[in-house]
């Protein structure tokens, strides 16, 4: 059990990253090389058994997000979104102190990211956010330093405040699937 926790950490901090660029190299001792390749394959076995929402969940209680893939996964959203309410909201919160406490530019995007995200893909989604004060915490960032923060706060409000995205979608299809009259 210990040994999974490692290397689901190895997996997040991308360890697998720095041992293909260490491959790169040519070393003197043998047991680099072994050493090297072992754990390797270990890390791509453990890759392989993380679902992508485990692996999301690990980043997000990390608290160091990036802009891995699952993130821009419209099929990641759809599947997971639900999932968000398990534990009682505990994503959910961890994403909202993140935009409350974190100062990093890139950690504030992502969490405003996914915050919308949540919103756009769970129908209960905006009342959670709103019962935790996170559209609070979106709607500070409107005025963060970074234009990129701002951006994706912008965004993730935009979210918060459209009631019916199903009805959105539909209405700009049949805006874009109209004859345009030619005179």
């Amino acid at each position: 059990m210990y040994i999974a926790v490692l290397f689901l950490q190895m997996v997040q901090c991308k360890t697998l990253k720095t041992l293909e660029l260490l491959d790169s190299k040519k070393y003197d001792d043998p047991d680099v090389e072994e050493d090297s390749e072992y754990l390797r394959e270990k890390l791509h076995v453990s890759v392989q058994d993380l679902s992508s929402f485990d692996e999301y969940c690990s980043e997000v209680r990390s608290g160091r997000l990036q802009w891995s893939p699952v993130h821009k996964s419209e099929k990641f959203w759809r599947e997971n979104a639900p999932r968000f309410t398990e534990k009682n909201h505990e994503l959910i919160k961890i994403l909202i102190r993140l935009l409350e406490t974190n100062q990093d530019a890139l950690i504030l995007c992502v969490a405003a990211h996914d915050i919308g995200e949540y919103v756009r893909h769970y129908p209960r989604g905006k009342n959670i956010v709103e019962q935790h004060q996170g559209k609070q915490a979106v709607m500070r960032l409107l005025t963060a330093d970074d234009p990129n923060v701002r951006y994706h706060a912008l965004l993730a409000v935009q979210k918060l405040m459209v009631h019916n995205w199903e009805y959105l979608g539909k209405q700009l299809d049949a805006d874009h699937t109209e004859p345009v009259a030619v005179k």
